[in-house]
């Protein structure tokens, strides 16, 4: 069996971080919220190319809210996702890294995919939620099912500071942890995507449960460590000796935004799944207006041409339209000024 899935891991007041593309505080029903419609959104785009998979929803909360007027517990029965609930057992401790500090929730699903799961073969894909689908993924398992395992590096140089390490930096902590010298330097592997089989989920999350107390001991140390899932995945790769595939068919990551950054391409078209950070307040935010709530089950009913005129349309791919900029503008320019507000208004 495959299965698709996604997650959502909400934090509780006063173990909020910082997540930069929405702008609200991350203990917030509005937060949240941006997050259920993405997931609403992943699992319309996947049903509707995906038939034969499995989609599962994990969730360390089982409080399924009410959105825009609907049930998302009945939304996610119509689109047949199962929702599995788990504890997030690997929590940073306070001061650890200050953002994204949920991303380590991957792991707790990992626990419970190797504690429930005894089908070594099954294979399960698991994207963050504000990721969509153009196409369907069935050569994407068939491609991993050799290995097990297909994941993709981040092409970024090596002096290039994410989250708080290089890969030169990255380099140097494998190295100290591994007690060898390592001849090269590692890639940075993609964090929104995993799929692995379960033999070697197995391996993986046995390989994290002897990383994990390390980890905890460097903070308290303030020595290097891994800030945060895609790092730690990635070394728990190299140690394992699993490659990233060369494939640009499959994912990308994709930035739209015209004002701060953009990288679209007229291949995106080809890219079965598309991860869009910077859209959850921009273009997903407008298709899942389009999709969830304007058409009848979820926008599954209109045709596959009809689907994707709408999706480069609202999303601005791979040609930015007058609407996409304007949208981008006004949205970046209230952020702004919202931001001076509040900082005027702590200050008085």
């Amino acid at each position: 069996m495959d299965y698709i899935c996604t997650w959502i891991c909400t934090d509780a007041v006063g173990e909020e971080s910082i997540y930069p593309q929405t702008g609200e505080k991350s203990s917030g029903k509005r937060h949240q919220d941006i997050y259920w419609r993405c997931i609403l959104l992943f699992f319309a785009t996947s049903k509707r190319f995906n038939k034969s998979q499995k989609h599962v929803l994990f969730s360390n909360t089982k409080v399924i809210p009410q959105l825009d007027g609907r049930e998302v517990l009945k939304a996610l029965s119509d689109l047949d996702v199962e929702i599995i609930y788990t504890e997030f057992k690997y929590k940073t401790p306070k001061g650890y890294f200050n953002m994204f500090q949920n991303q380590f929730y991957e792991f707790s699903i990992l626990e419970y995919i190797v504690e429930n799961n005894k089908n070594p073969a099954d294979q399960y894909l698991i994207l963050d939620s504000d990721c969509i689908f153009t196409k369907g993924v069935e050569s994407l398992f068939s491609h991993a099912k050799p290995d097990g395992f297909v994941s993709f590096e981040d092409g970024c140089t090596t002096d290039l500071v994410i989250h708080g390490l290089s890969r030169k930096d990255m380099k140097l902590l494998y190295e100290d942890l591994l007690g060898e010298q390592i001849d090269h330097i590692p890639g940075y592997h993609l964090g929104e995507f995993f799929l692995a089989s379960v033999r070697n989920i197995n391996t993986i999350f046995s390989d994290f449960q002897q990383l994990w107390p390390e980890l905890l001991r460097r903070h308290r140390e303030n020595l290097p460590k891994f800030n945060e899932e895609a790092q730690t995945l990635s070394y728990l790769y190299f140690k394992n000796n699993f490659k990233a595939s060369e494939d640009k068919t499959f994912l990308k990551r994709i930035w739209t935004n015209p004002v701060f950054y953009r990288n679209v391409e007229k291949t995106d078209l080809d890219v079965a799944i598309w991860h869009l950070p910077a859209e959850k307040t921009y273009g997903l935010s407008a298709l899942y207006q389009d999709l969830i709530l304007k058409e009848s089950q979820y926008g599954l009913g209109i045709s596959n041409d009809s689907y994707l005129g709408k999706v480069k349309t609202l999303l601005g791919i791979p040609e930015l339209n007058t609407l996409s900029f304007l949208r981008y503008y006004l949205f970046s320019y209230y952020r702004a000024v919202s931001k001076r507000l509040k900082k005027h208004t702590q200050a008085s």
